[in-house]
């Protein structure tokens, strides 16, 4: 999986990125071919957000998280994408072509 990082307003860390990238390698096991993600890091005031953009099999999946600590909105992000990933995979698993 190709993953570029952005940070906006904090400095770059090799910490957030493994995490990162740790946490996105759970995805590939909802994944047919390899895909790429961006992930956007940024600090508005007290609040750390993070933007997960993942475009897999054409179809281009987003989820956004807000949180006090940068690590806990990576890991909500993250399953917030899951989520969006396994509800397609149900969806594709339960079409019957008549």
């Amino acid at each position: 999986m190709e993953t570029t990082f952005t940070f906006r307003n904090i400095e770059a860390s090799d910490a957030l990125k493994t995490h990162t990238q740790t946490k996105l390698e759970k995805l590939k096991k909802y994944l047919i071919k390899p895909t790429q993600a961006h992930v956007i890091f940024n600090v508005e005031r007290f609040n750390h957000l993070v933007e997960v953009t993942l475009n897999a099999n054409g179809i281009q999946y987003i989820s956004h998280e807000k949180s006090e600590d940068m690590y806990t909105s990576i890991d909500k992000a993250v399953a917030k994408l899951e989520r969006q990933l396994r509800k397609y995979k149900e969806r594709l698993k339960e079409h019957k072509p008549q």
